[in-house]
């Protein structure tokens, strides 16, 4: 009787653990709950907004020209390639006379020999020797070629080794520019005809010259700010100086126009290709979210999914920087839409 209950009792005890171990077992195959998932989520905020567009531009100098000689003869001397050339300086030998450069905005285009000669030329030579430093006497308001600026220019061609020194200006022994230059590259070489090209000349001051379509025309004006990025990837800013006027044309191509930008933070480039972002549109004080955060609507265009609120149909704007303008019910400044991540 004994023994009997004793084993019932183990059965017993045997089939409860089985029981827990089963248990056990069961809940521990179960896979565990996993947290609730979470929606990124970003703000509606009131901004500016501007698309940009890049173009390729060329690092050089601002007002490059080419310059020839205005009378014939051969071609003796060249400056070096990067001189600068001020008031009174040679630009270059034609038949071993100087030519000189001279500063104003009408070009010599006649001998100056006889005295009592009026014109605006010799309005240019007089204020430039008295400029170099040359008494030249009492000047006339008509510019007349007197006996005072004869003999100043006698002592000027002395000084500059002009023979004869006759005080006879010839056609080609000065240039006028509107100030003093860079040589950029000689076209001619010694002994070449000075009256085709001879060299290049422009401004000190550096600039990036770019194409744009004719058609973003309208987005441009002097003044302007444009980002530029250098060949080493660091950036800068630069003004838009002009916007040509002229057309060019090519076939397969849309017409271009030729747009000067100026910059201070060109470091030692002179001549490089980099990259310029321009400002095209801009929209002031418009709401906007991240692009992000758009859906396509069933039905056709776009929509935005609220925070804990409804889907909001909304009309969308500019888009730019990842970020896209927008308006709709419900949307204000502050207001947060459910994103990409």
């Amino acid at each position: 009787m004994m023994r009997t209950k004793i084993a019932l009792a183990l059965a017993v005890l045997m089939a409860l653990g089985g029981w827990a171990y089963q248990a056990r077992f069961r809940h521990e195959a179960l896979p565990k709950p996993h947290p609730a998932a979470t929606l990124a989520t970003a703000e509606v905020v009131k901004t500016d907004l501007s698309d940009y567009w890049t173009e390729t531009g060329t690092v050089g100098f601002r007002r490059q020209r080419t310059l020839r000689g205005a009378a014939a003869g051969v071609v003796t001397w060249l400056p070096k390639s990067g001189s600068v050339v001020t008031r009174g300086r040679t630009l270059f030998r034609v038949n071993d006379r100087p030519v000189t450069l001279f500063y104003g905005s009408t070009p010599m285009f006649r001998d100056i020999a006889t005295v009592g000669l009026v014109g605006r030329d010799v309005r240019v030579l007089a204020d430039n020797l008295r400029a170099l430093g040359y008494r030249i006497g009492p000047q006339p308001a008509d510019a007349t070629f007197t006996e005072s600026l004869k003999a100043a220019v006698q002592r000027w061609q002395t000084d500059r080794e002009t023979r004869p020194a006759d005080g006879v200006v010839k056609l080609g022994d000065f240039l006028v520019l509107p100030g003093k230059v860079r040589v950029g590259a000689t076209t001619a070489r010694l002994g070449d005809d000075a009256t085709g090209d001879v060299m290049a000349v422009s401004d000190q001051a550096k600039a990036v010259s770019a194409e744009i379509d004719a058609s973003r025309t309208d987005d441009l004006r002097a003044g302007q700010k444009v980002g530029i990025t250098l060949p080493d990837g660091k950036s800068t800013t630069g003004t838009v100086d002009s916007v040509s006027t002229a057309v060019r044309t090519e076939q397969n191509e849309a017409p271009k126009v030729q747009i000067v930008i100026t910059a201070s933070g060109l470091g030692a480039l002179t001549s490089a290709d980099v990259e310029v972002r321009f400002t095209g549109t801009t929209v002031r004080g418009v709401l906007a979210v991240p692009v992000g955060a758009l859906l396509a609507l069933s039905g056709g265009g776009y929509g935005v999914q609220l925070d804990r609120g409804p889907l909001t149909a909304v009309k969308v704007g500019l888009f730019a920087d990842g970020m896209v303008q927008v308006s709709g019910q419900g949307l204000a400044a502050g207001v947060k839409v459910v994103t990409t991540s």
